[in-house]
């Protein structure tokens, strides 16, 4: 059976959003996920949404599909309210 997220990848929001949580926040966060290297670009991140658990986190997606989860961000302020798309996942 599979489930259904809704992801955005308005890389603007983002870039707002992950201002909002702070430089060191960030830094902290992309080390903590096992992440090689520190993206150079906004390119590759996105946010998603999961209808079951109602949580929002980021994520970052290397071109080889290899998905790093970034940190949670439902507290924060800047969470876009557009641009949301709906995906299933298997």
């Amino acid at each position: 059976m599979s489930r259904v997220v809704f992801r955005n990848y308005d890389e603007d929001a983002i870039k707002e959003l992950f201002h909002e949580a702070g430089k060191e926040r960030m830094r902290a966060a992309i080390k903590d996920s096992g992440m090689p290297n520190t993206p150079i670009s906004m390119k590759g991140f996105y946010l998603e949404y999961e209808m079951d658990t109602g949580a929002i986190k980021a994520y970052f997606r290397y071109p080889s599909n290899v998905t790093f989860f970034i940190l949670p961000v439902l507290g924060y302020w800047r969470v876009p309210s557009k641009g949301w798309e709906m995906e299933r996942l298997d």
